[in-house]
């Protein structure tokens, strides 16, 4: 196959068995080799403005605290505290939305604190403790990145930078997406998928069910005879102009000169991705695989001012009540199909021109997983 960058050639290709997406096994090891050693998104430089601003978030299992230091530094922690073990953060939901602030992280089991940056701040009776260094103990790091404003965590130490991941993404999202670093979160949008991470994976990126089951989606807001998605090194991308006014779906305004005339897609593997919708309206797709059968899927709008303007809100309507909604029970659907014995493997069909018709897109979902995966797993 010519994957990862670009297309391949038409054809008949055969998926992934089906018991990669059900057994419980397998999970377990894409905890560890796919989920652990990615770059997964946890929220915005804007929910964290000030020093202690912070939230949790969980990641692969873990449960991570991010907050802003007094130096300003947005940086990453596991949730343990340094001394037994205590989870340190506990008043808050893990979802990334539930911000608080502090000057300190106190442990509610011994009252050690710790500063903004990691470090020992305080431990009840420590002068009394022979041989007890304070500088010694510093909350677990977890690797951090923001990338136009977006915050990224990596629980590998030695994970490659992610501004080196994403590459040419990166000037694209810049041209299409200038004002994601600025941004405010206006709407959140989720779901508790019952499918298999990579069933909802595949299907995000392939849109040869899109004609069947998102009429809204390709007719009023994408040209499905000039979609196309095409793999990278770091995911996938998709691409098709905006619709033009007599048959889109929503008031938005398409300037050629600001490149708000396209619906663009950055998918990057495996579980996050940032959306454009036309009149240059911004989303981002976050997955958080809970088991091998369960996937949180949340979609969160990242819009210039604190609320949304009219057709702001008319997109983000739209989308909760076609797009989103109408893959939920296609999704879970497929993975009851996944369990049955009726089923095994089944084929992916690609055009020659790999058009939005074409199923090139979960060749490229395969690629990536199988070159993560490596030994753990044989197709």
């Amino acid at each position: 196959m010519g994957l990862p960058s670009g297309t391949v050639p038409g054809g008949v290709y055969e998926t992934l068995p089906s018991r990669l997406y059900t057994d419980p096994a397998t999970f377990d090891a894409e905890q560890e080799v796919v989920f652990a050693r990615s770059w997964q998104l946890v929220g915005h430089q804007s929910q964290v403005p000030n020093p202690g601003d912070h939230f949790l978030a969980r990641v692969s299992g873990e449960a991570v605290v991010v907050v802003r230091g007094d130096d300003g530094t947005i940086r990453a922690f596991y949730n343990v505290c340094a001394h037994r073990g205590h989870e340190l953060v506990t008043e808050r939901r893990d979802d990334g939305l539930d911000v608080g602030t502090c000057r300190r992280f106190t442990c509610p089991y011994h009252a050690w604190s710790y500063r903004t940056d990691g470090s020992l701040a305080g431990a009840p009776n420590a002068a009394a403790f022979p041989g007890f260094d304070a500088a010694t103990v510093n909350l677990a790091p977890v690797r951090v990145e923001v990338f136009h404003g977006l915050l990224l965590v990596n629980l590998a130490a030695d994970a490659v930078p992610f501004h080196l991941v994403a590459g040419s993404a990166s000037e694209q999202i810049a041209r299409y997406a200038p004002g994601l670093a600025d941004a405010h979160h206006v709407a959140r949008t989720e779901r508790r998928a019952a499918a298999n991470w990579k069933v909802v994976a595949e299907n995000f990126n392939e849109c040869y069910h899109c004609a069947v089951v998102h009429k809204t989606l390709t007719t009023g807001v994408v040209d499905p005879d000039r979609y196309t998605t095409r793999v990278e090194p770091w995911g996938i991308v998709h691409r098709s102009p905006a619709r033009p006014d007599d048959v889109k779906s929503y008031g938005y305004v398409a300037d050629a000169d600001a490149g708000t005339d396209w619906f663009l897609t950055w998918w990057f593997w495996p579980l996050f991705a940032v959306q454009v919708y036309p009149g240059g309206i911004v989303n981002t797709y976050r997955w958080r695989p809970v088991d091998v059968g369960t996937t949180e899927v949340e979609v969160d709008w990242w819009l210039p001012h604190p609320e949304p303007t009219e057709v702001e809100a008319e997109i983000i309507h739209q989308h909760r009540t076609t797009t989103f909604a109408e893959d939920g029970p296609i999704v879970d659907s497929v993975q009851r199909g996944l369990a049955s014995r009726g089923f095994d493997r089944g084929p992916i069909v690609v055009d020659d021109r790999c058009s939005s018709r074409s199923e090139h897109p979960i060749l490229g979902v395969r690629y990536h997983y199988l070159a993560a995966m490596g030994g753990a797993v044989s197709p």
